[in-house]
């Protein structure tokens, strides 16, 4: 009986654990406002996904462009790597940046601008110290690479 209980009581310990995993997702709001105020940015999305673990959070951002332009994205990216880096719902998480040319306005949800999201060629990537395979929709951002940009090294 005494076995049973401890193979209960570790079964229990180890629920507890995994079930702090499923805690509430970072409230993104303040982190979407600060990203709106960017120059040359018309609004942005922002949400938590968690890729192959509950527990694994990591931060989508959708930046809308009055001009999407290679230097553009450079540059609206080394303004937005400080806000990532500080906010509380970002700071410390891999980051992908998807961006649009438009308005916020313009789309209902992420799914709809995704559609319209500029590619990322690997050289434009480079130029930020990012290394990419191929093109792609996603600036992918480790929390090492977002603390570099964010320092402007």
């Amino acid at each position: 009986m005494k076995r049973v209980r401890t193979v209960l009581a570790i079964a229990a310990a180890i629920g507890a654990l995994t079930l702090t995993g499923c805690a509430a997702d970072p409230d993104m709001s303040g982190l979407e406002q600060d990203l709106a105020t960017i120059d040359g940015v018309n609004g942005s999305m922002a949400y938590a996904t968690h890729s192959g673990a509950p527990w694994n959070t990591q931060v989508v951002v959708v930046l809308f462009l009055d001009d999407p332009s290679d230097q553009t994205i450079v540059t609206t990216t080394q303004a937005a790597a400080p806000v990532l880096a500080d906010d509380p719902a970002s700071a410390g998480r891999e980051v992908s940046i998807y961006f649009v040319d438009g308005d916020r306005g313009d789309y209902g949800r992420s799914s709809e601008a995704f559609r319209d999201a500029v590619v990322i060629t690997p050289e434009l990537a480079e130029s930020l110290g990012v290394t990419m395979p191929g093109g792609s929709e996603r600036l992918p951002l480790t929390a090492e690479d977002v603390r570099r940009i964010a320092d402007g090294s």
